[in-house]
Protein backbone atom coordinates (compact mmCIF):
# COMPACT_ATOMS: atom_id res chain seq x y z
CA UNK A 1 0.00 0.00 0.00
CA UNK A 2 1.16 3.74 -0.54
CA UNK A 3 0.49 6.11 1.95
CA UNK A 4 1.29 9.77 2.34
CA UNK A 5 0.13 12.58 4.08
CA UNK A 6 0.70 16.29 2.93
CA UNK A 7 0.51 18.97 5.55
CA UNK A 8 -0.38 23.46 5.01
CA UNK A 9 1.76 24.76 8.06
CA UNK A 10 -0.41 27.50 9.52
CA UNK A 11 -3.71 26.37 8.27
CA UNK A 12 -3.36 23.45 9.74
CA UNK A 13 -4.44 21.50 6.74
CA UNK A 14 -3.59 17.56 6.17
CA UNK A 15 -4.28 15.80 2.79
CA UNK A 16 -3.50 11.85 2.16
CA UNK A 17 -2.89 10.13 -0.79
CA UNK A 18 -3.64 6.15 -0.80
CA UNK A 19 -2.83 3.52 -3.83
CA UNK A 20 -1.46 0.53 -4.60
CA UNK A 21 2.19 0.92 -6.60
CA UNK A 22 1.12 -3.02 -8.07
CA UNK A 23 -2.29 -1.79 -9.90
CA UNK A 24 -0.76 1.69 -10.69
CA UNK A 25 -3.90 3.51 -9.27
CA UNK A 26 -3.84 6.55 -6.68
CA UNK A 27 -6.71 8.32 -4.69
CA UNK A 28 -6.37 11.60 -3.35
CA UNK A 29 -8.51 12.49 0.06
CA UNK A 30 -9.02 16.54 0.91
CA UNK A 31 -6.44 18.18 -1.53
CA UNK A 32 -5.05 21.36 -0.84
CA UNK A 33 -5.79 24.14 -3.48
CA UNK A 34 -2.23 24.15 -4.95
CA UNK A 35 -1.92 20.24 -6.37
CA UNK A 36 1.69 20.12 -7.89
CA UNK A 37 2.31 18.04 -4.84
CA UNK A 38 -0.03 15.25 -5.82
CA UNK A 39 0.83 15.47 -9.19
CA UNK A 40 4.80 14.87 -8.66
CA UNK A 41 4.21 12.71 -6.02
CA UNK A 42 1.87 10.15 -8.20
CA UNK A 43 4.15 10.52 -11.50
CA UNK A 44 7.76 9.74 -9.17
CA UNK A 45 5.48 6.93 -8.29
CA UNK A 46 4.28 5.96 -11.62
CA UNK A 47 0.57 5.83 -10.48
CA UNK A 48 -2.65 7.45 -11.96
CA UNK A 49 -4.54 10.02 -9.72
CA UNK A 50 -7.97 7.54 -10.12
CA UNK A 51 -10.50 9.79 -7.55
CA UNK A 52 -10.66 12.99 -5.47
CA UNK A 53 -12.81 12.13 -2.48
CA UNK A 54 -13.97 15.10 -0.12
CA UNK A 55 -14.77 13.93 3.52
CA UNK A 56 -16.86 16.66 3.71
CA UNK A 57 -17.22 20.57 2.02
CA UNK A 58 -14.78 22.60 4.14
CA UNK A 59 -14.86 25.94 5.55
CA UNK A 60 -11.41 26.89 6.30
CA UNK A 61 -9.66 26.37 3.03
CA UNK A 62 -10.66 26.34 -0.73
CA UNK A 63 -10.16 22.85 -1.92
CA UNK A 64 -8.02 22.09 -4.62
CA UNK A 65 -10.65 19.11 -5.71
CA UNK A 66 -11.23 21.39 -9.13
CA UNK A 67 -8.05 22.20 -10.08
CA UNK A 68 -7.14 18.56 -9.60
CA UNK A 69 -10.31 17.40 -11.70
CA UNK A 70 -8.70 19.44 -14.63
CA UNK A 71 -5.05 18.05 -14.25
CA UNK A 72 -6.24 14.55 -14.07
CA UNK A 73 -10.04 13.81 -15.16
CA UNK A 74 -10.40 11.68 -12.21
CA UNK A 75 -14.24 12.45 -10.71
CA UNK A 76 -14.43 13.96 -7.51
CA UNK A 77 -16.26 11.64 -4.91
CA UNK A 78 -18.70 13.42 -1.22
CA UNK A 79 -20.75 11.81 0.96
CA UNK A 80 -24.35 11.16 -0.63
CA UNK A 81 -26.44 14.22 -0.19
CA UNK A 82 -23.89 16.87 0.14
CA UNK A 83 -24.91 20.87 -1.12
CA UNK A 84 -22.56 21.18 -3.87
CA UNK A 85 -23.80 22.21 -7.40
CA UNK A 86 -20.95 20.26 -9.41
CA UNK A 87 -21.30 16.60 -10.74
CA UNK A 88 -19.41 14.44 -8.40
CA UNK A 89 -19.78 10.49 -7.52
CA UNK A 90 -22.01 10.00 -4.01
CA UNK A 91 -20.48 7.58 -1.24
CA UNK A 92 -22.66 5.72 0.60
CA UNK A 93 -22.64 4.63 4.02
CA UNK A 94 -20.92 0.86 3.95
CA UNK A 95 -19.82 1.18 0.46
CA UNK A 96 -16.70 -0.04 -0.30
CA UNK A 97 -14.17 -0.10 -2.81
CA UNK A 98 -10.76 -1.50 -3.79
CA UNK A 99 -7.40 -0.28 -5.65
CA UNK A 100 -5.82 -3.23 -6.05
CA UNK A 101 -4.08 -4.38 -2.52
CA UNK A 102 -6.20 -1.39 -0.55
CA UNK A 103 -9.57 -1.62 0.60
CA UNK A 104 -11.69 1.59 1.51
CA UNK A 105 -14.91 1.58 3.41
CA UNK A 106 -17.15 4.49 3.61
CA UNK A 107 -18.60 5.73 6.95
CA UNK A 108 -21.28 8.31 7.46
CA UNK A 109 -19.95 10.27 9.95
CA UNK A 110 -22.12 13.62 10.71
CA UNK A 111 -21.37 16.29 12.73
CA UNK A 112 -18.77 18.57 11.89
CA UNK A 113 -21.05 18.99 8.83
CA UNK A 114 -24.48 17.07 8.20
CA UNK A 115 -23.05 14.74 4.92
CA UNK A 116 -19.48 14.19 6.90
CA UNK A 117 -17.93 11.06 6.38
CA UNK A 118 -14.54 8.92 7.27
CA UNK A 119 -12.55 5.80 5.37
CA UNK A 120 -11.49 3.24 6.78
CA UNK A 121 -8.48 1.82 5.06
CA UNK A 122 -7.18 -1.98 4.99
CA UNK A 123 -3.81 -3.20 3.71
CA UNK A 124 -5.10 -6.15 2.00
CA UNK A 125 -1.78 -7.74 1.50
CA UNK A 126 -1.65 -8.19 5.40
CA UNK A 127 -5.32 -8.61 6.19
CA UNK A 128 -9.17 -7.81 6.08
CA UNK A 129 -9.11 -5.87 9.00
CA UNK A 130 -8.74 -1.83 9.07
CA UNK A 131 -5.26 -0.37 9.78
CA UNK A 132 -6.41 3.18 9.54
CA UNK A 133 -9.16 5.44 10.11
CA UNK A 134 -9.32 8.69 7.77
CA UNK A 135 -11.16 11.26 10.04
CA UNK A 136 -11.82 14.41 8.03
CA UNK A 137 -12.97 16.61 10.75
CA UNK A 138 -14.58 14.24 12.99
CA UNK A 139 -11.85 13.40 14.99
CA UNK A 140 -8.90 15.15 15.91
CA UNK A 141 -5.67 14.54 17.78
CA UNK A 142 -6.74 15.40 21.12
CA UNK A 143 -9.63 17.18 19.92
CA UNK A 144 -13.03 16.75 17.84
CA UNK A 145 -14.32 18.87 14.93
CA UNK A 146 -16.62 22.07 15.68
CA UNK A 147 -20.65 21.20 15.19
CA UNK A 148 -21.66 24.78 14.31
CA UNK A 149 -20.54 25.51 10.82
CA UNK A 150 -24.28 24.20 8.97
CA UNK A 151 -25.67 26.91 11.15
CA UNK A 152 -27.32 27.57 14.48
CA UNK A 153 -30.54 26.20 13.84
CA UNK A 154 -28.76 22.79 12.97
CA UNK A 155 -26.44 23.62 16.34
CA UNK A 156 -28.75 20.64 18.14
CA UNK A 157 -28.85 18.36 15.32
CA UNK A 158 -25.05 18.09 14.64
CA UNK A 159 -24.14 17.82 18.61
CA UNK A 160 -26.15 14.55 18.56
CA UNK A 161 -24.63 13.66 15.34
CA UNK A 162 -21.20 14.62 16.00
CA UNK A 163 -21.73 12.31 19.53
CA UNK A 164 -23.40 9.30 17.60
CA UNK A 165 -20.73 9.38 15.13
CA UNK A 166 -17.88 9.24 17.72
CA UNK A 167 -19.49 7.05 20.79
CA UNK A 168 -21.14 4.55 18.26
CA UNK A 169 -19.97 4.62 14.95
CA UNK A 170 -16.58 4.68 15.41
CA UNK A 171 -16.81 1.74 18.39
CA UNK A 172 -16.75 -1.02 16.25
CA UNK A 173 -12.77 -0.20 15.69
CA UNK A 174 -10.12 -1.24 17.74
CA UNK A 175 -7.72 0.54 19.69
CA UNK A 176 -4.93 -0.04 17.47
CA UNK A 177 -6.36 1.45 14.62
CA UNK A 178 -4.46 4.42 13.55
CA UNK A 179 -6.22 8.08 13.08
CA UNK A 180 -5.53 10.21 10.44
CA UNK A 181 -7.38 13.24 10.50
CA UNK A 182 -8.23 16.71 8.12
CA UNK A 183 -6.67 18.75 10.55
CA UNK A 184 -4.07 19.69 12.72
CA UNK A 185 -2.45 22.75 14.79
CA UNK A 186 -3.65 25.82 13.60
CA UNK A 187 -6.85 24.63 12.45
CA UNK A 188 -9.98 26.55 13.61
CA UNK A 189 -12.25 23.85 12.40
CA UNK A 190 -11.91 22.74 16.36
CA UNK A 191 -10.66 23.98 19.44
CA UNK A 192 -6.99 22.94 21.14
CA UNK A 193 -5.91 20.40 17.87
CA UNK A 194 -2.74 19.13 18.67
CA UNK A 195 0.41 19.13 16.52
CA UNK A 196 1.08 15.79 16.25
CA UNK A 197 -0.39 14.35 12.71
CA UNK A 198 -1.79 11.45 14.05
CA UNK A 199 -2.95 9.14 16.75
CA UNK A 200 -4.53 5.73 17.53
CA UNK A 201 -7.97 5.17 19.05
CA UNK A 202 -6.63 3.93 21.97
CA UNK A 203 -4.88 6.79 22.44
CA UNK A 204 -7.64 9.14 21.82
CA UNK A 205 -9.85 6.91 23.97
CA UNK A 206 -7.38 7.29 26.87
CA UNK A 207 -6.31 11.02 26.69
CA UNK A 208 -9.06 12.98 24.28
CA UNK A 209 -11.19 15.09 26.74
CA UNK A 210 -14.21 14.91 24.23
CA UNK A 211 -14.47 11.07 24.28
CA UNK A 212 -15.28 10.90 28.00
CA UNK A 213 -18.29 12.76 28.65
CA UNK A 214 -22.22 11.68 28.71
CA UNK A 215 -24.28 12.58 26.18
CA UNK A 216 -25.71 15.79 28.18
CA UNK A 217 -21.90 16.69 29.34
CA UNK A 218 -20.83 16.81 25.45
CA UNK A 219 -23.50 18.73 24.86
CA UNK A 220 -22.99 21.54 27.52
CA UNK A 221 -18.96 21.36 26.85
CA UNK A 222 -19.32 22.11 22.90
CA UNK A 223 -22.27 24.40 23.57
CA UNK A 224 -19.54 26.72 25.47
CA UNK A 225 -16.24 26.02 23.45
CA UNK A 226 -16.86 26.65 20.43
CA UNK A 227 -13.99 28.66 18.62
CA UNK A 228 -14.82 31.68 16.93
CA UNK A 229 -15.96 31.60 13.51
CA UNK A 230 -13.47 33.88 11.08
CA UNK A 231 -15.19 36.03 8.62
CA UNK A 232 -14.10 34.18 5.65
CA UNK A 233 -14.95 30.66 6.29
CA UNK A 234 -18.99 31.33 4.81
CA UNK A 235 -17.43 32.77 1.83
CA UNK A 236 -14.87 29.24 1.61
CA UNK A 237 -18.13 26.89 2.20
CA UNK A 238 -19.96 28.68 -0.52
CA UNK A 239 -16.62 28.56 -2.90
CA UNK A 240 -16.42 24.96 -2.09
CA UNK A 241 -19.95 24.24 -2.56
CA UNK A 242 -19.42 25.81 -6.18
CA UNK A 243 -16.35 24.76 -7.12
CA UNK A 244 -13.59 26.85 -6.50
CA UNK A 245 -12.02 28.92 -9.74
CA UNK A 246 -9.01 27.24 -10.90
CA UNK A 247 -5.54 28.97 -11.42
CA UNK A 248 -5.86 29.94 -14.60
CA UNK A 249 -9.17 31.97 -13.69
CA UNK A 250 -7.52 33.88 -11.41
CA UNK A 251 -6.51 37.57 -11.68
CA UNK A 252 -2.70 38.14 -11.88
CA UNK A 253 -1.50 40.52 -9.15
CA UNK A 254 0.10 43.16 -10.96
CA UNK A 255 2.59 45.78 -9.53
CA UNK A 256 0.72 49.08 -8.52
CA UNK A 257 2.30 52.57 -7.93
CA UNK A 258 2.13 55.02 -5.50
CA UNK A 259 -0.56 56.56 -7.45
CA UNK A 260 -2.26 53.53 -7.59
CA UNK A 261 -2.15 52.33 -4.62
CA UNK A 262 -3.47 55.56 -3.01
CA UNK A 263 -6.81 56.00 -5.65
CA UNK A 264 -7.43 52.18 -3.83
CA UNK A 265 -6.96 53.50 -0.18
CA UNK A 266 -9.60 56.11 -1.32
CA UNK A 267 -12.48 53.71 -1.52
CA UNK A 268 -11.60 51.25 1.79
CA UNK A 269 -15.14 49.57 0.56
CA UNK A 270 -13.84 48.08 -1.98
CA UNK A 271 -10.10 47.58 -1.50
CA UNK A 272 -7.32 46.65 1.21
CA UNK A 273 -3.96 46.99 1.47
CA UNK A 274 -2.02 44.51 3.32
CA UNK A 275 1.54 45.21 4.96
CA UNK A 276 3.31 41.62 5.44
CA UNK A 277 6.60 43.10 6.42
CA UNK A 278 8.03 42.18 10.39
CA UNK A 279 6.47 44.37 13.06
CA UNK A 280 9.31 46.89 13.53
CA UNK A 281 9.68 48.09 9.94
CA UNK A 282 5.96 48.59 9.84
CA UNK A 283 6.15 49.99 12.94
CA UNK A 284 9.04 52.28 11.69
CA UNK A 285 7.26 53.77 8.67
CA UNK A 286 4.17 52.21 6.43
CA UNK A 287 1.52 53.37 4.11
CA UNK A 288 -1.69 55.29 6.01
CA UNK A 289 -4.57 52.89 5.91
CA UNK A 290 -2.81 49.70 5.61
CA UNK A 291 -2.71 46.48 7.86
CA UNK A 292 -0.27 44.72 9.24
CA UNK A 293 -0.44 41.06 8.78
CA UNK A 294 3.58 40.02 9.41
CA UNK A 295 4.34 36.66 6.45
CA UNK A 296 4.29 33.82 8.24
CA UNK A 297 2.74 30.56 8.30
CA UNK A 298 -0.56 31.61 10.31
CA UNK A 299 -0.65 35.06 8.18
CA UNK A 300 -3.85 33.23 6.09
CA UNK A 301 -5.29 32.66 9.03
CA UNK A 302 -4.97 36.11 10.70
CA UNK A 303 -6.49 37.50 7.18
CA UNK A 304 -9.00 35.48 7.36
CA UNK A 305 -10.48 37.37 11.04
CA UNK A 306 -8.93 40.80 9.45
CA UNK A 307 -10.24 41.45 5.82
CA UNK A 308 -13.47 40.53 4.14
CA UNK A 309 -12.66 37.89 1.00
CA UNK A 310 -15.26 40.09 -1.26
CA UNK A 311 -12.74 43.46 -1.06
CA UNK A 312 -9.64 43.26 -3.80
CA UNK A 313 -6.26 42.76 -1.61
CA UNK A 314 -3.26 45.19 -2.34
CA UNK A 315 0.11 43.29 -1.12
CA UNK A 316 3.03 44.84 0.29
CA UNK A 317 6.43 43.00 0.53
CA UNK A 318 10.16 43.39 0.39
CA UNK A 319 10.66 40.95 -2.31
CA UNK A 320 8.73 38.97 -5.25
CA UNK A 321 8.98 35.64 -3.23
CA UNK A 322 7.67 37.01 -0.37
CA UNK A 323 4.44 38.00 -2.80
CA UNK A 324 4.06 34.78 -4.24
CA UNK A 325 4.25 32.77 -1.25
CA UNK A 326 1.56 35.05 0.34
CA UNK A 327 -0.49 35.20 -3.14
CA UNK A 328 0.01 30.77 -2.51
CA UNK A 329 -1.11 31.03 1.03
CA UNK A 330 -4.33 33.71 0.96
CA UNK A 331 -5.67 31.66 -1.63
CA UNK A 332 -5.87 28.50 -0.01
CA UNK A 333 -7.66 30.43 2.30
CA UNK A 334 -10.42 31.76 -0.31
CA UNK A 335 -8.56 35.50 -1.47
CA UNK A 336 -9.02 34.98 -4.64
CA UNK A 337 -8.92 38.93 -5.52
CA UNK A 338 -5.17 39.95 -4.78
CA UNK A 339 -4.70 42.00 -7.66
CA UNK A 340 -1.49 43.96 -6.96
CA UNK A 341 1.45 44.04 -5.10
CA UNK A 342 3.85 46.84 -3.98
CA UNK A 343 7.74 46.44 -3.52
CA UNK A 344 8.69 48.34 -0.32
CA UNK A 345 7.76 52.05 0.28
CA UNK A 346 10.59 53.79 -1.58
CA UNK A 347 7.98 54.53 -4.55
CA UNK A 348 5.47 55.88 -2.01
CA UNK A 349 8.11 58.15 -0.02
CA UNK A 350 9.35 59.25 -3.08
CA UNK A 351 6.39 60.48 -4.32
CA UNK A 352 6.23 62.86 -1.22
CA UNK A 353 3.20 60.99 0.62
CA UNK A 354 3.16 61.48 4.04
CA UNK A 355 4.00 57.90 6.16
CA UNK A 356 2.33 56.45 9.20
CA UNK A 357 3.81 54.77 12.25
CA UNK A 358 2.74 52.63 15.32
CA UNK A 359 5.37 53.02 17.95
CA UNK A 360 6.97 49.52 19.19
CA UNK A 361 7.42 49.45 22.80
CA UNK A 362 9.41 47.65 25.01
CA UNK A 363 8.16 45.72 28.20
CA UNK A 364 10.79 47.92 30.02
CA UNK A 365 9.45 51.17 28.67
CA UNK A 366 5.79 50.33 29.00
CA UNK A 367 6.38 49.50 32.97
CA UNK A 368 7.64 52.68 33.39
CA UNK A 369 4.79 54.65 31.67
CA UNK A 370 2.30 52.51 33.63
CA UNK A 371 4.52 53.28 36.79
CA UNK A 372 3.82 57.32 35.47
CA UNK A 373 0.53 57.80 34.02
CA UNK A 374 -2.46 55.98 35.55
CA UNK A 375 -4.57 57.03 32.66
CA UNK A 376 -2.65 54.71 29.92
CA UNK A 377 -4.65 51.83 29.15
CA UNK A 378 -3.24 48.47 27.92
CA UNK A 379 -5.28 46.56 25.93
CA UNK A 380 -4.73 42.43 25.70
CA UNK A 381 -5.75 40.73 22.35
CA UNK A 382 -5.17 37.02 23.46
CA UNK A 383 -7.13 34.51 24.20
CA UNK A 384 -9.01 33.44 27.37
CA UNK A 385 -6.69 30.97 28.09
CA UNK A 386 -3.54 32.66 27.52
CA UNK A 387 -5.09 35.74 29.85
CA UNK A 388 -5.86 32.92 32.46
CA UNK A 389 -2.40 32.03 32.63
CA UNK A 390 -0.95 35.22 33.23
CA UNK A 391 -2.05 39.00 32.05
CA UNK A 392 -0.79 42.50 33.37
CA UNK A 393 -2.85 43.94 36.25
CA UNK A 394 -5.39 46.54 35.15
CA UNK A 395 -5.27 45.28 31.35
CA UNK A 396 -8.56 45.51 29.54
CA UNK A 397 -9.01 42.05 28.38
CA UNK A 398 -10.35 41.97 24.29
CA UNK A 399 -8.93 39.05 22.54
CA UNK A 400 -8.31 39.94 18.64
CA UNK A 401 -11.51 38.18 17.33
CA UNK A 402 -14.06 40.34 19.61
CA UNK A 403 -11.54 43.21 19.02
CA UNK A 404 -11.81 42.98 15.26
CA UNK A 405 -16.05 42.50 15.19
CA UNK A 406 -16.58 44.93 17.46
CA UNK A 407 -14.10 47.28 18.06
CA UNK A 408 -13.47 49.15 21.17
CA UNK A 409 -15.17 52.33 23.01
CA UNK A 410 -12.46 54.21 24.03
CA UNK A 411 -12.35 58.14 23.26
CA UNK A 412 -9.41 59.00 20.26
CA UNK A 413 -6.99 60.47 21.70
CA UNK A 414 -6.18 57.83 24.31
CA UNK A 415 -3.13 56.44 24.77
CA UNK A 416 -3.20 52.66 24.32
CA UNK A 417 -0.55 49.93 24.51
CA UNK A 418 -1.77 46.91 22.66
CA UNK A 419 -0.29 43.75 24.06
CA UNK A 420 -0.23 40.38 22.68
CA UNK A 421 2.15 36.70 23.45
CA UNK A 422 4.72 37.68 21.23
CA UNK A 423 4.34 41.04 19.41
CA UNK A 424 2.57 39.66 16.25
CA UNK A 425 -0.87 40.37 16.87
CA UNK A 426 -0.27 43.49 18.96
CA UNK A 427 0.87 44.88 15.53
CA UNK A 428 -2.46 43.44 13.47
CA UNK A 429 -4.70 45.60 16.15
CA UNK A 430 -2.14 48.12 16.46
CA UNK A 431 -2.75 48.77 13.04
CA UNK A 432 -6.40 48.20 12.91
CA UNK A 433 -6.25 51.08 15.87
CA UNK A 434 -4.69 53.91 13.86
CA UNK A 435 -6.49 52.64 10.48
CA UNK A 436 -9.59 53.54 12.51
CA UNK A 437 -8.26 57.02 14.08
CA UNK A 438 -6.87 56.76 17.39
CA UNK A 439 -3.91 58.53 17.20
CA UNK A 440 -1.69 57.54 20.13
CA UNK A 441 -1.29 53.36 20.11
CA UNK A 442 1.57 51.48 21.16
CA UNK A 443 2.62 47.78 19.62
CA UNK A 444 4.41 46.23 22.84
CA UNK A 445 7.54 44.31 21.65
CA UNK A 446 7.75 40.68 22.70
CA UNK A 447 4.20 41.18 24.37
CA UNK A 448 3.94 38.85 27.41
CA UNK A 449 6.19 36.15 26.72
CA UNK A 450 9.24 39.50 26.90
CA UNK A 451 7.21 40.49 30.18
CA UNK A 452 7.92 37.59 31.91
CA UNK A 453 11.02 36.90 31.50
CA UNK A 454 11.82 40.16 31.75
CA UNK A 455 10.48 39.39 35.48
CA UNK A 456 7.57 41.64 36.58
CA UNK A 457 4.84 40.77 37.84
CA UNK A 458 2.13 38.92 36.14
CA UNK A 459 -2.04 38.00 37.64
CA UNK A 460 -3.93 35.86 37.13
Amino acid sequence: MFFQQFKVTGLGCLSYMIGCPLDGRVVVVDPKRDVRDYLVTAKQNKMKISQIIETHVHADHVSGAMELRQATGAPICLGAGSPVFYDYQPLSDGETFTIGKVKIQVIATPGHTPHSISLAVADLSRGEMPQMLLTGDLLFVGSIGRPDLAGSELLDEQIGNLYNSLYTKLSRFGDYVEVYPAHGEGSLCGAGLSAKPSSTLGYERHTNPYLKLSRENFKKTLEQNQPHRPQNFSHIIESNRRGAAIEEELPVPRPKNAAAVAACLDNPEQYALVDLREAAAFGGAHIPGSLNIGLSPNSATWLGNVISPEKEIILLADSQEQIASAVAGFRRAGYDRIIGYCLGLSDWILSGRDTGFLPQISVHALQKVLAKYDNHTVIDVRNPGEWQAGHLDGAVHLPLPQLIASGIDLDRDSHISVICGSGYRSNIAGSMLKTGGYQHVYSVIGGMMAWKRAGFKTVQ
